[in-house]
């Protein structure tokens, strides 16, 4: 078992995040909280300013969600054009205010330098690699998972654009594997969205679900309708 703040997640009880910029008020925040989202993903990425108490303001409007620091490269669907490098001073701003980061596997740099800080501040890491084109084969992302956790990740996050049942079933053969002990597995797209509901389940630590009509990714389904969803299947013991 794994914490994220006081939050334990653990396989097979869904948690739900959900992504919120600065332009969500705390009433926004707080209605997501009475709803059961039990995770915040700060997406940096989409400020309109970052300064360092802008920063700091945005991150205390979560206070009480556990929440994911996530500054998305835009090679990976994210809203940061700027120089990767110029994304490590704002972690390292973030990182006393949150409970955990999320940083490519594929920023090497900025990587090595976020997960030493995330490390030395008992924060979680997690690691993640995005495929927008499709689902490599199982061999590939099981060497993905491999190296992620081998930079030091507490949990691997592998989101992957996913048109078949094929797709989805190498996704689902991923998650059996485990080639990392704490993951977070989604298939991107329509065909996919069932995987944000199943895959918690099979083993993937929380899913991801849109506020509203805004989604970071293809095929999240709205907060609301994920947890009305999730409570039917997963029904409290």
């Amino acid at each position: 078992m794994i914490k994220l703040g006081d939050l334990a997640l653990e396989s097979g009880r869904p948690a739900v995040a959900v992504s919120f910029t600065d332009a969500d008020g705390k009433d926004e925040v707080a209605a997501a909280k009475r709803a059961g989202v039990a995770i915040a993903e700060l997406r940096v990425d989409l400020f309109a300013r970052t300064s360092e108490d802008y920063l700091e303001h945005q991150a205390r409007r979560l206070s009480g969600l556990p929440t994911i620091a996530t500054i998305r490269l835009a090679a990976e669907g994210g809203g940061w054009h700027g120089k990767e490098e110029d994304r490590i001073p704002l972690f390292e701003a973030l990182l006393p205010l949150v409970d955990g980061v999320d940083v490519e596997l594929s920023a090497a740099q900025t990587l090595v330098e976020v997960a030493a800080l995330a490390k030395a501040q008992d924060k979680v890491l997690i690691v993640s690699h995005h495929d927008f084109e499709g689902t490599p084969s199982l061999e590939a992302l099981i060497e993905v998972a491999a190296r992620a956790a081998a930079a030091g990740a507490d949990i691997v996050k592998i989101a992957a654009r996913a048109d078949t049942d094929r797709d989805v079933e190498t996704l689902s053969h991923l998650l059996a594997e485990r080639p990392a002990p704490h993951m977070v597995v989604i298939g991107m797209g329509e065909h996919a969205a069932p995987t944000r509901l199943l895959f918690p389940g099979q083993g993937s630590l929380f899913t991801f679900a849109a506020k509203g009509e805004r989604s970071t990714a293809p095929g999240q389904l709205d907060y609301h309708r994920m947890l009305k969803l999730l409570a039917s299947l997963y029904p409290p013991s």
